[in-house]
């Protein structure tokens, strides 16, 4: 019975990542809903994305402190809770700087999804099956961006844009209240480290593991170009293919939807045929997103192709995230898993809030949304080189 309710808890995580993810995620297209209503630029529809995703930068070590001493359940239903209200006090906004301070209320709660989940799968998963749960569990977020770019492209459409925040309000409510239904803590919760060890010491530990770097510059490049992905996609194919929003949209989807795929296959390939070298198959999907990118705009204008190498794109760029993750944990010290991936994910954070605003920025600079996204795919490569040259270097070295 537990190992049939391990899985269900795997379910459980993913819905509610998904509904708060529809929150974050739906900021993307919203943003884009924003350029056109209040006549915004790049860089101001940039802003918006960037806003919603300030707020975990600063919460999610807070969240994942409060998991270890008290759990997860109350901490991410009642926080998945909190996301949905205040997402719905942006029915009422209709000046841009206060959109962008009530948006910034809005992403501190999403720290406890973004943290909890992953450390509730360690939790039910301490060894066997982690990394093919991860990979489910970690589809919430592209499920809730590719539902979040369809509904809400349809709501905007078929309403008007306060009704787009009312939806995403109460899927973030019904998440939170799922998780509080459904969820129990397990039963043998292992206590790392013993209490006499402080949380600055702990964080000097994983400062001081220099074998995790080479990955966190990998999360630091490809989560820069999947914000930009899911905040800029639908602009850019708007702007340089002249596609209308609702075909931007469905394009988006797709990529979206490639990236659900990705996060499971991704992390069962690295299982079965990656198990001790991890590093190798994430830089080889880092190579293959690169590749994907530059392609982009000659790809752009054939339709039937088109669907096809949305897919592929969203596969890699954003199917890469539950790998990511693995590699993460399995380079921990094993006391201090939790706190080094809610690590890592705040690292991760300050880039989310940087680079969709960054890369608005060089879009008005260079006058080309490609010119600018063939500057984030030179940055990817040459984290992809670097983490080469360290999985080389520490192979070399256990010999």
């Amino acid at each position: 019975m537990n190992t049939y309710y391990k899985w269900f808890i795997v379910l459980v995580a993913t819905l509610c990542q998904t509904a708060a993810t529809f929150v974050t995620y739906g900021m993307g297209p919203i943003a884009t809903f924003y350029q056109v209503e209040w006549n915004l630029t790049s860089l101001q529809a940039g802003f918006i994305v960037s806003a919603v995703n300030i707020g975990p930068m600063f919460s999610m070590l807070v969240f994942g402190h409060l998991m270890d001493k008290k759990g997860e359940k109350q901490i991410i239903g009642w926080g998945s809770i909190l996301l949905g209200l205040s997402t719905l006090t942006l029915v009422m906004v209709n000046h841009y700087s206060v959109l962008l301070l009530l948006l910034l209320v809005v992403g501190i709660w999403y720290g406890s999804a973004q943290t909890g989940g992953s450390t509730a799968i360690v939790k039910w998963f301490p060894d066997k099956h982690r990394g093919l749960a991860m990979g489910i569990r970690q589809t919430g977020i592209p499920i809730g961006g590719a539902l979040a770019s369809v509904i809400l492209t349809y709501t905007y459409n078929h309403f008007e844009l306060s009704a787009v925040h009312i939806v995403q309000g109460f899927v973030a409510i019904a998440g939170g209240i799922l998780f509080l239904l459904a969820y129990k803590e397990p039963k043998e919760t292992v206590v790392s480290v013993s209490k006499s060890v402080s949380f600055k010491e702990k964080m000097i530990t994983i400062k001081n593991n220099k074998v995790l770097y080479p990955i966190y510059i990998v999360g630091i490049t490809m989560m820069s170009l999947q914000m930009i992905l899911i905040a800029h996609f639908m602009s850019y194919l708007h702007q340089e293919g002249s596609y209308s929003l609702i075909d931007a949209g469905m394009y988006l989807s797709l990529i979206l939807v490639g990236g659900m795929i990705g996060r499971v296959v991704i992390a069962w390939l690295s299982d079965q045929f990656f198990e001790h070298n991890r590093e190798k198959l994430l830089f080889i999907v880092m190579v293959c997103t690169v590749i994907f990118t530059i392609m982009l705009p000659f790809v752009m204008q054939l339709e039937m192709l088109m669907h096809f190498f949305c897919f592929l794109l969203g596969f890699v760029a954003i199917g890469w995230y539950s790998l990511f993750i693995a590699c993460v944990t399995e380079q921990s010290n094993p006391n201090y898993i939790g706190l080094t991936v809610s690590a890592a994910l705040t690292l991760n954070q300050i880039f989310i809030v940087i680079a969709p605003t960054f890369y608005g920025f060089m879009v008005i600079v260079l006058h080309s949304y490609q010119l600018a996204l063939d500057l984030v795919a030179i940055a990817v490569a040459l984290g992809a080189v670097n983490l080469y040259r360290a999985t080389i270097s520490t192979n070399r070295d256990a010999v």
